[in-house]
This record gives structure tokens, C-alpha cells and sequence, in this order.
């Protein structure tokens, strides 16, 4: 058996793959060799990279890891500032992220890798960012350009065959779990997918070969190897890590079906150029509406982000919601006071886009982060000149015609999409006369005296 006997899909998505079953446990069985750039060292990235790895280990395989130390501002800032000596610094970091490790489902998983460690079957290499003077990073500087956006596995069989995958892995082990993990497949002995795999074990290889000019690869230290030992069971055959991935019962949800006034309103603003302001009264369906709007466009849209914009914290939740009933099953992230870690992740989120690991991203914010400073530079800085488009959604439409919050109205938003009941601003006709030019005016209205001819679809 090798790698080509295994039946792979081009893409896997958790939403609706047993990717566990389905492809890991599979591939792996068949692989003699395991590469992987991880990410961020810490406890949950380390439980994350050994997804289905016991059948490697079944097979006699061998593991090459890379990570990157999980460094903070204050950490980068002692380091620079000459405080402490880089390498031993990192050391102490990953000793304390071992040592403090409480959780059930990371101590089954670091277990694993302290087994393979001890045995010889893992080796694990360290990657710091440098610039090109072989400095330490500054901490933008590593939240942009780092190896921490490089998350790519390569497997090998006996016979020369390879598959390389890449895609989401998020960064806390139960998170990961939890949340909807995707990548897309390559086969180097399909023609048209084999300079991918190329791609990946050239960047593979020059990581670990300490080539990069940008990133310092480092073997791991003593000290962190005999930590990860520590955790390594007697006998490898008692662990058993299945258990945690077993799939709960869930019920389908009942499809949306969409009103044929909410139908015209797609259509209409599909015919002005996929822009235009929808006038629907409250209780009338604008969000399904809109989201109808973002399934069309991700049909026609290769990379495509879409911010939805919302007056108040509590309408994200709602958002949220709708977007799960409506079975939209596309990345996430959350933008604003309630996640502070929300512009690094939205960066490495374009990243993702830009290097093909994935396609789609929603991100819903306040209409206070999205007309802030740093949202707006983030838009024009890393999705200027790429061939990412942009759909922006602003539900209660008129709230971001106000002076300070229209600044987050770029003409770097290819497609457009305005919701209100009223979106007339009250005494201002010069911001209302703002919005219907950006937007390119009311396409759909449907007012409160309408709602009583409601029928759903099919019905007489």
C-alpha cells in the first residue's frame, strides 16, 4: 500500500469531513515520513501536530517538526533591548509553556511527541524571525512576516510518492478542536498539483536546512527535550487519543427559505453592480437577505473577504447566529473590543488568503473598529494590489455616514452592501447624499405596509 491507494479530496473542511478518520489516520498510515512547520510553539500547537500520529508511529515513520517560539511585546522588547540572551530566553519560555500544562487532551497528545522524542522518532527544530541584519524581529515585524503564517504538512511514502497539505490550524488545542479547521491536498503524481508539492518541500527543506534569510532555525534545546521526555509513556500502544475526537450527534437545521420580496431585493442589487442600500423594515429579513447576497458572490469570488459592520456589540452575536442558520460555513473572526488579539489575527488571516490556504473570510466588527485607524490601515495596507476582494456589509447603514465613522468607507471595497429601515440620516443631507453615492443608492425598498403579503416560498 502507499500514498496512491489512499482516496484524498482536493479540500477538507471539519464542518462536514471527518478529516481525522478521512484523512489523517490514512495518509499517515501509509507514510514513512511526516514533515511539518507547525507554527507557534506552545502546548496546544504541539498537541495539534500530532493529529492522527500514532499511525505513523504504527508504520515505523519518522517526524521532522519546525516551530516558533510564542514570544509577547515585553518579550521581544527585553531580547532587543539587550536584557536577555535570545536562545536562552526562548529555552525558558518553552520550558515554562511545558511545565504549566494542566489540560487532559494537550498532556495525551505532548505525551505522545515525548515518546517519539526519547525513541528517536521525532526530531524538532526551532524557528526565530530575524530581518536581513540576523536581528531579532521587532513584534509587528514577526506577527507579519514570520514562520508563524507557514502552516504546511508534507507526507512521503516508501515508493517516492508525496502529498502536501495547508490550510487553517488554530493555535489553542481546544479551539482547533472546536472551531472549523480547512486545507487543500496536493499529489506530486497528479501533473498539475505536483509544482505545489514541490513548493512546499523546497520551503520545508529550506527552513530546516537554516537557508531562509529571514529566520534563524536553531536545533531544540536540551533542556526542552528532556522536558518533553518527561511526559513519554512506557508503553505508546495504552495511549489513546481517538477519544478525543469523538463526533457528537448533530441535527441538520432546517434550510432558510427566502421570501420572494427577498429574492427580488438579491436580484436587484446583483443587476446595480453588486452595490446598493436595501430599505426593509425591521423584522423584514435584511440579514438573510444580505448573506444570500454573500452566497452569490461565493460562487463567483475566488478570494474574497467580507467585513460586516454592525452599530453595537450584541448585533454581532446576533450575526453570528444568522450565519450559522443560514449554513454559511466560512472562516471567522471577531474584530473588536471583546478580542483584543484581533489585528494580529486578522492579518494572518490575509496571509492565509494571499498564500492560497484558504479562500473566504467574514469578519464582523462595531462601526467604531471599523472606521478606526487601525482597521482602515490594515484594509489599504495588505489587501491593496492583491488579488483579494473585498464586500463590506453595514447593517444599520446610516450609522456610518457620521462624520467620524465614513472614514472606513474605502474604495477598496469592491462590493457593496447597505441595510436600514431608515437609511436617511436625520438633518444631515450631505452624509446622506454620502452614503447613497458610495453605496450607489437605494436598489430594494420594502416598507412596514408590505409585511402582509408575506408568503413563504411555495405556499398559495
Amino acid at each position: 500500500m502507499t500514498l496512491k491507494s489512499v482516496e484524498l479530496k482536493r479540500t477538507y473542511s471539519s464542518d462536514y469531513d471527518d478529516i481525522l478518520h478521512e484523512f489523517y489516520i490514512p495518509a499517515l498510515r501509509e507514510s514513512n515520513e511526516y514533515n511539518r512547520l507547525a507554527g507557534f510553539f506552545s502546548s496546544g500547537s504541539l498537541a495539534i501536530s500530532v493529529r492522527g500520529i500514532l499511525s505513523l508511529i504504527k508504520n515505523g515513520g519518522y517526524m521532522k517538526l519546525i516551530v516558533s517560539p510564542k514570544l509577547s511585546r515585553d518579550d521581544v522588547k527585553a531580547i532587543l533591548d539587550g536584557y536577555e540572551h535570545p536562545e536562552k530566553y526562548i529555552e525558558q519560555k518553552m520550558i515554562k509553556d511545558l511545565e504549566k500544562i494542566e489540560d487532559l487532551f494537550i498532556k495525551d497528545h505532548i505525551s505522545v511527541l515525548g515518546w517519539m522524542v526519547a525513541n528517536k522518532k521525532l526530531e524538532l527544530r526551532v524557528a526565530v524571525g530575524y530581518d536581513e541584519e540576523r536581528k531579532l524581529l521587532s513584534y509587528d515585524a514577526m506577527q507579519e512576516r514570520c514562520i508563524f503564517h507557514q502552516k504546511v504538512g508534507i507526507l512521503k511514502d516508501s515508493d517516492g510518492n508525496a502529498i502536501t497539505f495547508s490550510g487553517s490550524v488554530n493555535e489553542t488545542a481546544m479551539g482547533w478542536l472546536e472551531n472549523i479547521e480547512e486545507f487543500k491536498v496536493f499529489r506530486n503524481w497528479i501533473k498539475l498539483e505536483r509544482e505545489y508539492v514541490d513548493a512546499d518541500i523546497e520551503k520545508f527543506s529550506r527552513f530546516w536546512d537554516n537557508q531562509s534569510p529571514r529566520v534563524k532555525v536553531i536545533d531544540l534545546p536540551y533542556a526542552v527535550r528532556s522536558k518533553l521526555i518527561e511526559f513519554a509513556p512506557n508503553d505508546i500502544t495504552h495511549v489513546d487519543l481517538e477519544r478525543w475526537y469523538q463526533k457528537s450527534q448533530t441535527h441538520k437545521m432546517k434550510k432558510i427559505t427566502l421570501y420572494e420580496y427577498q429574492k427580488s431585493a438579491v436580484e436587484a442589487w446583483l443587476k446595480n453592480g453588486m452595490r446598493g442600500i436595501f430599505e426593509m423594515a425591521t423584522g423584514t429579513g435584511k440579514t438573510f437577505t444580505a448573506l444570500q447576497c454573500l452566497n452569490s458572490l461565493t460562487t463567483k469570488t475566488k478570494k474574497l473577504i467580507t467585513i460586516i459592520t454592525c452599530p453595537y456589540q450584541h448585533l454581532i452575536m446576533q450575526w453570528e447566529n444568522s450565519i450559522d442558520k443560514f449554513g454559511i460555513n466560512i472562516r471567522r473572526l471577531i474584530a473588536d473590543s471583546t478580542n483584543p488579539d484581533w489585528r494580529k489575527e486578522f492579518i494572518e488571516n490575509i496571509y492565509d488568503i494571499k498564500n492560497d490556504v484558504r479562500d473566504k473570510l467574514i469578519v464582523l466588527t462595531s462601526h467604531p473598529t471599523f472606521s478606526s485607524d487601525d482597521f482602515t490601515k490594515i484594509i489599504k495596507k495588505y489587501t491593496e494590489n492583491t488579488d483579494i476582494t473585498l464586500f463590506l456589509i453595514a447593517d444599520e447603514v446610516h450609522g456610518v455616514g457620521a462624520e467620524k465613522r465614513k472614514v472606513g468607507l474605502s474604495e477598496s471595497y469592491t462590493f457593496r452592501l447597505g441595510l436600514s429601515a431608515t437609511p436617511k440620516r436625520w438633518f444631515d443631507d450631505l452624509g446622506t447624499q454620502g452614503l447613497y453615492d458610495y453605496f450607489k443608492d437605494v436598489v430594494f425598498q420594502f416598507t412596514l405596509c408590505s409585511i402582509p403579503k408575506l408568503l413563504p416560498l411555495g405556499e398559495k
